[in-house]
């Protein structure tokens, strides 16, 4: 806690300390009687006092400064301590991701690597083409897929989200399905475009051999009471079942008008696998409020 005291300046400090006091005893006697037999245990107590105020003067400064610069390095130990454990929860955190679900290594890598500067699980500033180059990632160690489109048809041809839809296509896996869930404002839009033969033909051919439906949001929440509208999102390997052994679903949203990515590992729990599930029913019963959209003729 000392290490900045000097022997020197405490000597130096109590020389002076002496010195100053010994002037005032000096010319407090008179300089008559200062240099008297008599006076000269006046001026040892002198030169001792002075000497010693001199000396605790300077050491306490230095305490002083010591001390200073004590509760500085503790508040800043304290801030460091909280930013290693924040650090070290983050890390569990992401390992935690990548050992649950060590299919998609790959994509989780990634995304937790671009997220590292931001909120765990969110990329902010996240375009449609960096969206799409995750979902490309993900695609490429997944047996299925399920994916959310929140815009109409035309929305693969207007952003050129053709390279993706085809590399989706010559993936081999076990089920592919996509919902379209069309705001109310876009409903003539998505009729529009299932009666265009160009956008559903543009569609088909990148897309393949992918159970499509589509429904609009007031549909949605009709059919769903107390579930929220999801947002653009795919849903990579959704187990089916209670097996505690199976492994979770890699979830990856995308806020289009925000501009933000997020990301998680997902159970039976979660409201996306369910949703999928639900839907994976509906399907097989042919319910009306979920509506097909028809295979093009390639």
């Amino acid at each position: 806690m000392l290490q900045g005291l000097k022997p020197l300046r405490l000597a130096l400090i109590a020389v002076a300390g002496a010195l100053i006091l010994e002037t005032i005893v000096t010319f407090a006697t008179g300089f008559r009687q200062a240099f008297t037999f008599r006076e000269v245990p006046t001026h040892l107590a002198a030169i001792l006092v002075g000497a010693l105020g001199g000396w605790l003067f300077e050491l306490f400064r230095e305490l002083t400064v010591a001390t200073s610069e004590a509760i500085k390095d503790v508040s800043s130990l304290t801030s460091s301590v909280t930013a290693l454990t924040a650090k070290i929860t983050y890390q569990d955190q992401a390992l935690s991701m990548l050992t649950r679900c060590p299919r998609h290594n790959v994509a989780l890598t990634a995304l937790i690597r671009a997220s590292m500067s931001d909120n765990f699980r969110n990329i902010p500033l996240v375009g449609e083409p960096t969206y799409l180059n995750f979902l490309e990632r993900a695609i490429e160690h997944s047996d299925g897929y399920e994916g959310i489109q929140r815009r109409p048809l035309r929305w693969y041809k207007d952003t050129d989200a053709g390279p993706y839809l085809v590399d989706l296509k010559r993936r081999n896996m076990d089920y592919k399905r996509r919902l379209f869930i069309v705001d109310d404002d876009e409903f003539e839009d998505m009729q529009a475009d299932l009666a265009n033969p160009e956008i559903v033909e543009y569609y088909w051919q990148h897309t393949g051999k992918v159970d499509s439906y589509w429904m609009t949001a007031t549909e949605f929440r009709s059919t769903f009471p107390g579930m929220q509208i999801p947002r653009d999102l795919a849903l990579y390997d959704r187990q089916v079942g209670n097996d505690p052994d199976s492994s979770p679903a890699l979830l990856i949203c995308y806020d289009e008008d925000n501009s933000l990515l997020t990301f998680d590992v997902v159970g039976d729990e979660s409201d996306v696998t369910r949703l999928f599930g639900e839907l994976e029913d509906m399907a097989k019963r042919a319910l009306p409020v979920l509506k097909e959209i028809e295979l093009a003729s390639q």
